[in-house]
């Protein structure tokens, strides 16, 4: 999941706009929705990235992300973006 390409910095639309295409190429489920700054990804209903680094950033910030191998967690995170927003 991510903001739309429109949601970024000018700058910085046609990279994001062209790293999202490139998933879907590859048949990665992306998710745009507006508005949002959770930061994850789930691989394969198991392996979780979450933490503060933007992953689709190109910026140059310390930051960090970590690595979870739990279907528990994922199954988590995932219900949270499924859930409509409040």
């Amino acid at each position: 999941m991510t903001r739309p390409a429109d949601d970024y910095k000018e700058s910085d639309r046609l990279r994001i706009s062209q790293v999202i295409d490139l998933l879907r190429k590859h048949n990665v489920t992306v998710i745009e929705r507006p508005k949002i700054h959770q930061k994850f990804a789930v691989i394969d209903s198991r392996t979780t990235w979450y933490g503060s680094i933007n992953l689709l950033s190109f910026g140059s910030a310390e930051e960090s992300i970590m690595r979870l191998e739990s279907k528990g967690i994922s199954g988590e995170l995932l219900k949270t973006i499924s859930e409509p927003s409040k």
